[in-house]
């Protein structure tokens, strides 16, 4: 795609600007036409992190071999670029999980590829994978570093979170303790990873009723150990809003969401994950105090935006596109709910498997519905 612009220059020469617009990124070229000479061409490249990643990593193949470790690391880097491309997370675990075999016989470097491979599968929502991956990951740190390392108990945070995502509470809670009674030990209470394996265990724990006093206890605590506005303090915000919703507190629930909008919104702008997030939250409690028309409004909003930050099958677009389709329900309008209803299950049969808990209950509400 190109698109030009014409203008004089202070010697009166007739200057043409194109623009080209591409996989590689884009290119502004300018040329001066000089009466009585040739053109004079001014080329402005700016390629992509893909592309160059791309360049580098053919250039090392042809020069070293693709066996060779700068080959397979300039690949690795390739990979990463791949999967911060909108619509590429599959291309990217595709190369990641060849690079994992590739290096068999290079353990570290095989685990640092498994790393990046299970977070592009977690973003993907491809849960069931990214346990399998992960445990291999954990069980491969453990023999390098040991169970303490930083990048062991990392990757053990994140098996708890999936384990969690998939269903399997107690598992994830078992471990999430674990690791943060490890990391407290070797970091301290305060440390940010310490307060990340605090908070994730906390999030656990506002899963089962009977553990609510016990979650909103652990939040607070950490408010308490971080600073305030920090991403660390409004993550722990949000969760603890959270809390407050599951204990029947929604008026200081909503209030809590609206600051948290406020903030993420002059920190990050509205389009920001976060931002959506807070707002998401925020549609979800006006819903259940009944302002139902607000909520909705808000929440077709956060769909699209979801949409484009994170793709239409995204674990996280399908939840707000469920909440979507709840509320028009829940109004009598099942024509317009039962599309999205159905959209979402077929979202998360392709994630989480077709026999997974939230396919099942999704397609009992679908039935009822007339779906």
């Amino acid at each position: 795609m190109a698109f030009w612009d014409r203008k004089k220059t202070k010697k009166n020469q007739p200057e043409v600007t194109d623009h080209f617009v591409g996989d590689f990124g884009s290119a502004e070229i300018k040329m001066t036409e000089r009466p009585g000479d040739v053109p004079l061409v001014h080329v402005k490249l700016s390629v992509t992190q893909e592309f160059a990643s791309g360049l580098e990593f053919e250039r090392k193949r042809e020069e070293l071999g693709l066996e060779h470790p700068e080959t397979l690391h300039a690949l690795h880097v390739h990979a990463v670029a791949v999967g911060r491309e909108p619509g590429r997370l599959n291309d990217a675990v595709e190369l990641l999980n060849w690079l994992v075999a590739a290096r068999a016989r290079d353990e570290e470097n095989r685990l640092l590829t498994l790393n990046d491979l299970t977070r592009l599968l977690q973003e993907g929502g491809q849960l069931v994978v990214a346990e399998q991956r992960l445990r291999e990951a954990l069980a491969g740190w453990e023999r390098l570093r040991g169970q303490d390392d930083v990048q062991t108990l990392s990757i053990a945070t994140n098996l708890g979170n999936v384990l969690l995502d998939l269903g399997r509470r107690e598992e994830a809670e078992g471990l999430m303790r674990d690791t943060v009674a490890r990391r407290t030990r070797t970091l301290g209470a305060t440390h940010p990873d310490t307060l990340s394996s605090r908070n994730t265990l906390a999030g656990a724990l506002r899963g089962s009723p009977d553990r609510l006093a016990e979650a909103e206890r652990m939040y607070r605590g950490m408010l308490a150990d971080t600073v305030a506005d920090s991403d660390q303090a409004l993550t722990v915000r949000h969760n603890l809003a959270a809390v407050l919703i599951h204990q029947g507190r929604h008026a200081e629930a909503l209030t809590m969401y609206g600051e948290l909008v406020e903030v993420r919104s002059r920190l990050k702008g509205d389009r920001d994950p976060d931002t959506l997030t807070a707002r998401h939250n925020y549609a979800v409690v006006l819903n259940r105090l009944g302002r139902v028309s607000e909520a909705e409004a808000l929440i077709a909003e956060v769909l699209a935006g979801y949409r484009r930050a994170h793709g239409p099958r995204h674990a996280k677009t399908l939840g707000v596109q469920v909440d979507l389709a709840a509320m028009k329900a829940n109004q009598g309008r099942n024509a317009e709910a039962v599309p999205l209803l159905r959209d979402a299950i077929e979202g998360y049969r392709s994630t989480h498997g077709p026999n997974h808990p939230r396919v099942r209950e999704l397609t009992n509400i679908l039935a009822q519905l007339g779906g």
